[in-house]
This record gives C-alpha cells, structure tokens and sequence, in this order.
C-alpha cells in the first residue's frame, strides 16, 4: 500500500492507523493485532489525482472486481499460486475480504517487530529518526530487486510507501506491503507484463529510482521530506 503516516494522526473511526495513501487506509485489525485491516477511503477523503487515476477510481467503485483491495487480493493470489512459500519474506500476505463494524476491509498480515510493533515503511525510514544507515537499505533493495528478478514478478510500484523495513541478522529486509502493481499499472496496453526482457528492465529501473531516493533522502532529508511518495 503506497501509503505513509501522516503527522501524528493515530485514530480513525476508533481504529489504530499504521498508514494511510490516496486510495486506502490501513488500520491494526482490533480482534487480532498480527493482522492489519485495510478499507478504500470515501471519496472525498482521497487525494487529488490525475485524469487516468480518477478513471481508475471511477472503474473500481462501479466494477467492483477492479477496486483496489480485491485487486490487491488477486494479485496476491495469483503470486502465492506460482510461488507458493516462496513468498514468504517478501510479500506480506493477505488472506481475504471481511465484513467490519467500519465497512468491508481486505485482511492482511501486519510485519511486526520483535517487539510486537508494526514494522515501520521505507518512507519513514527515510523522513523520521531514527534513520537506518543509507547503505543497508539500498542494499535491502537489491536483495528485493534480485528475488523479482529470479522469480519474474512483475512488481512495477517500487514506492518507499509500499515497504516496510525488517532486521534480518545484522543486515535489512524489504517486505512489500502493496501487490497490486502486479496486477494493475499505468500502461494502456501491459507490455512489460507480457515481454520478460521488458519486465526486467522495468524492474532494474525502478529498483534503481528506488536506490536514488535513498541515497537523495540520506544527503538532503528536508528537502524530499515533503513529498509523499508517488501513488
């Protein structure tokens, strides 16, 4: 979920908040707090977008199938079915649509901490202290890059919103939190979907955009930390 938290707003609906994008929310499930619940916003709660996302917004409330948490869920689905464990560690999982006291939400694992904590994003890692050293995070990206690599995963939206940040050892892990790209993108027509030379080249550049806000944030923090990322 292309998402990051905003200021020190915690509560929504008397939910707890993780994140927050331009399209969902992610709130703690309160019946079982491994997992996470995440709702569409009301439209009028979303950001400004531009013509092609709001033609997406438009499709996904009057086609159901194409909003974005069941999006989301097929996307998920489609990858645990080629991969199987194979996904583990690197995607957080989701295990269904649920009917809620706030409204229907798509339920997915919360990556925790050791602690119990919620697993903080790339974003904040970036833009709150306390800061991860630069070099271990990009090297978390490369380690996510190869796996989408190896496996021909077709994860598109490389967003520091999208991931969250777990020790692994002495070194960082990337665990993406937002599938939907594999399923749903800015092209009309897919091509670097359909090609395997285009997907990885897609995927070297967007891992390669990812490193560069890492290494930008680390030089000059104030500077990028006003812009949420791209979604």
């Amino acid at each position: 979920m292309a998402s990051y938290t905003r200021g020190n707003q915690s509560d929504w609906q008397g939910l707890e908040i993780i994140s927050r994008g331009a399209n969902r929310l992610c709130a703690r499930d309160p019946r079982d707090p491994a997992h996470c619940l995440k709702f569409e916003l009301p439209l009028g709660e979303r950001t400004k977008v531009g013509l092609r996302q709001r033609m997406r917004r438009w499709l996904g409330r009057h086609v159901p199938r194409f909003g974005e948490n069941r999006t989301e869920l097929r996307a998920y689905r489609k990858l645990r079915m080629r991969l199987a464990e194979g996904t583990d560690g690197y995607l957080a999982a989701c295990h269904g649509l649920v009917a809620t006291a706030n409204g229907p939400a798509l339920r997915c694992d919360c990556v925790l901490l050791a602690d119990g904590s919620p697993a903080r994003s790339l974003y904040r890692h970036l833009f709150e202290g306390p800061r991860q050293p630069a070099e271990k995070l990009r090297a978390a990206v490369d380690a996510f890059e190869a796996w989408l690599l190896e496996n021909d995963v077709p994860l598109f939206d490389l967003n520091a919103g999208n991931f969250v940040v777990v020790p692994r050892g002495d070194a960082l892990a990337l665990v993406c939190v937002d599938t939907k790209s594999v399923l749903s993108g800015k092209e009309i027509l897919p091509f670097s979907r359909w090609s395997r030379r285009l997907m990885q080249r897609k995927i070297r550049r967007r891992a390669q955009r990812l490193r560069q806000r890492i290494a930008d944030a680390s030089a000059d923090p104030v500077k990028l930390a006003g812009r949420p990322p791209s979604h």
